[in-house]
């Protein structure tokens, strides 16, 4: 049995098929694991990376316990690792948080070994440094909890060369948004799309997310770390990333929406604090192995229920996805789809028919890795497709081809598409030159980076936009605006990679 890619998967094998030193939503770790084992095709293809990345970080979090622990307890931490709900289920999935998982594992070895002043921990740490940020930027809170767990490290001449060497092996990636003016720090941190403060979107969120991080396990892993009393600088260091991790995330999910996948890197020092303090309690091992096999069980029925659509009582997002992009390819005439504000769908029509498809974003829509896709220019004065939803409802799931759903198909026989740029006042949209049959439009935001209203830009008789206070004066007054421009009856495109205030 197979399981059919995950939405995020598909987007991170467009990734891989054009490798760079960074891309719009994340760092590159995602990208060059998922072509790792391209050569193979197919999910099998986009996974086996993963599936190998995560026996390492298995195998890292077993031999960061004591060899006391390690002898004691080898086959009670096998059945509690593989029956954590996102561990099993990260096991074989390629997102960023894969690289995260494996580099948390290889940080919390070599900073014990570190800390034993080992033979080549300060490489293995620096590495692992790398890793973290390399895969998410959120892997800097397990680094920053080490050191605030062990001030003494600042006086460390060897953390320090860890510190640069790490850096040395990050450059790539610190090049790449230097010239990309930062674009992927600056959205996540200020251009996501947002909404004002719900306490169970936000907060509540998260504290379910937190549960669920451990599943049945939750109440013996939170136990342990909150009790532990060791002064053991290892240790420490261990409840300050557990809690470093949970901390930061129940902060922010006063700001934003709390994703269960953000707090993955709490998961193995919580694990490796709760097995060192497990004691040999036959009543207590008992109930473990019992809660054990019964979340195995569970996992293995919803593994069961992610391959095989005909037996799951519900609907999951891997169910169908072939037979959908089939459906798709068997309607359309032209050889490039756009699929309108949908990157991952566009990049789960790409894998499964193998014909080439784009994200078509709106001026309503948030920028992605595909406004930096080389093969625009090529489809300049071609005939393509547009797919669109013209309902908001489902805009979660994928699209079905019934016209009751609002699926629309629409054919532009000369595409023309025009290149996505930064903007940093409104004095630099003087130089765009509108010719004949091009419009030019202000998306007005909110404080959460929601449009709000849209708004025709002014132009002279020579094409060229007006100065601000010639335009309409809610532009001059907003918080931010986006920009996107349209040619003859085409779709406005975004062509802003970030809001900027007039």
């Amino acid at each position: 049995m197979h399981t059919e890619l995950l939405k995020d998967e598909a987007y991170y094998w467009y990734y891989a098929k054009q490798l760079k030193w960074g891309y719009f939503d994340h760092p590159p770790f995602v990208a060059l694991l998922a072509s790792t084992s391209a050569f193979l095709g197919g999910e099998i293809g986009l996974r086996l990376g993963s599936v190998f990345l995560s026996i390492g970080a298995y195998l890292l979090v077993f031999f960061s316990l004591e060899k006391e622990t390690q002898q004691r307890h080898s086959t009670n931490f096998w059945l509690v690792l593989l029956s954590l709900p996102l561990v099993n289920l990260y096991g074989f999935l390629t997102l960023p948080d894969s690289g995260t998982l494996f580099f948390t594992a290889l940080f919390i070895f070599s900073y014990k070994h570190f800390l034993k002043q080992k033979k080549w921990s300060t490489l293995w740490l620096a590495v692992a440094m790398a890793g973290l940020m390399y895969s998410k930027y959120t892997g800097i809170l397990i680094i920053l909890a080490a050191l605030l767990s062990n001030l003494s490290l600042l006086k460390n001449r060897n953390a320090w060369i860890a510190v640069g060497l790490s850096l040395l092996f990050f450059s790539g990636h610190l090049w790449w948004l230097y010239e990309n003016a930062f674009i992927t720090l600056r959205f996540h941190f200020s251009e996501r799309p947002n909404h004002a403060y719900s306490f169970g979107d936000f907060t509540g969120l998260f504290l379910l997310n937190a549960i669920a991080l451990f599943g049945l396990f939750a109440y013996d892993i939170y136990r342990a770390v909150f009790r532990l009393k060791s002064a053991d600088t290892f240790k420490r260091g261990l409840v300050f990333m557990t809690l470093g991790v949970l901390l930061f995330f129940f902060w922010s999910s006063f700001e934003k929406k709390s994703q269960l996948q953000w707090i993955l890197p709490a998961c193995y020092p919580a694990l490796v604090l709760f097995f060192e303090q497990l004691d040999e309690n036959k009543a207590v091992l008992k109930r473990l192995r019992v809660i054990a096999l019964t979340s195995l069980l569970l996992l293995g029925a919803l593994r069961v229920f992610m391959s095989v659509a005909q037996w799951s009582p519900w609907h999951l997002e891997t169910h169908n996805i072939r037979a959908w992009a089939n459906e798709i390819e068997g309607q359309v005439t032209t050889e490039t789809v756009l699929f309108k504000d949908a990157y991952q769908k566009a990049a789960l029509y790409e894998f499964y028919t193998k014909k080439p498809a784009l994200s078509f974003n709106s001026l309503n829509y948030r920028p992605n890795a595909y406004d930096f896709d080389e093969r625009w220019t090529l489809l300049n004065q071609q005939r393509l497709t547009i797919l669109s939803s013209s309902s908001k409802k489902n805009t979660s799931d994928l699209p079905d081809l019934n016209p009751k759903d609002g699926l629309t198909l629409n054919e532009i026989v000369n595409y023309t598409h025009f290149s996505a740029r930064h903007f940093k006042r409104f004095n630099d949209l003087l130089e765009l030159k509108l010719i004949e049959g091009i419009r030019a439009y202000a998306a007005i935001l909110d404080e959460h980076k929601n449009a709000v209203a849209l708004i025709p830009l002014k132009i002279d008789t020579n094409g060229l936009l007006l100065p601000l206070n010639k335009q309409d004066p809610r532009i001059g007054q907003a918080l931010a605006i986006r920009i996107g421009v349209a040619y003859k009856n085409q779709p406005i495109q975004l062509i802003s990679l970030s809001s900027f205030k007039p």
